[in-house]
């Protein structure tokens, strides 16, 4: 489910809140960053991670609002998911070809759905699904978490992270199957020490040299 909408409320949210307190704008923005520090990718990482997804969701939004408004955009230690809906197959291909010429993208996850009306996805279930599964891993002690993001659209719930172990990540695919509504959970989860992330952060390490 497209978030770029739910970020700039939140975004403008916390202005309000603390607009009138350098007090509250100082602790605003040290939870964020002591959050962002504990996940597996780096604080640095995390943080060229957001201004990527940013930049991809500027560009198709620029593009065409009307025909991209239900994409979302998903990135973890270089590795974009795509997901949400467009009314043909030339716009699938153009949201791919779009994040292909951000800077910070080493893989590109292609989930985004063909639809005649991009109304037919319940926005609202989505949102539900997304944050009973955020609180269903805060709770369990033995889930990192902060390492998880999950994306619904239409009753799929994709997540994208870092696990910490294969038991680990058995857990959070288990709290995603107990969601309601939830009618397929897909993973795009790596392994923290696997040869596959391995190998990503290796062609990360490349880009980043010769930029």
């Amino acid at each position: 489910m497209s978030r770029l909408l739910t970020a700039f409320a939140l975004l403008g949210l916390v202005a309000l809140n603390t607009a009138c307190t350098p007090v509250g704008v100082a602790i605003g923005g040290a939870a964020m960053a002591g959050s962002t520090a504990m996940q597996e990718r780096g604080f640095e990482q995390a943080l060229s991670d957001k201004s990527t997804e940013l930049s991809i969701q500027k560009k198709v939004i620029d593009a065409d609002f009307e025909t991209f408004q239900r994409v979302d955009v998903t990135v973890v230690e270089g590795r974009v998911l795509l997901t949400g809906v467009v009314p043909n197959a030339e716009d699938r291909v153009r949201v791919v070809e779009s994040t292909w010429q951000t800077e910070g993208v080493v893989e590109v996850i292609n989930e985004v759905l063909i639809g005649a009306d991009v109304g037919v996805i319940n926005t609202g279930y989505d949102l539900k699904i997304e944050s009973a599964l955020d609180l269903a891993l805060t709770l369990d002690r033995d889930v990192q978490a902060v390492n998880y993001i999950p994306d619904a659209t239409g009753g799929t719930l994709y997540l994208m992270g870092i696990a910490q172990n294969q038991a680990e990540l058995d857990r959070v695919i288990a709290h995603a199957r107990t969601i309601e509504r939830v009618r397929r959970v897909v993973s795009y989860v790596l392994i923290k020490d696997s040869p596959e992330r391995i190998a990503l952060l290796k062609r990360l390490a490349e880009q980043k040299a010769q930029e």
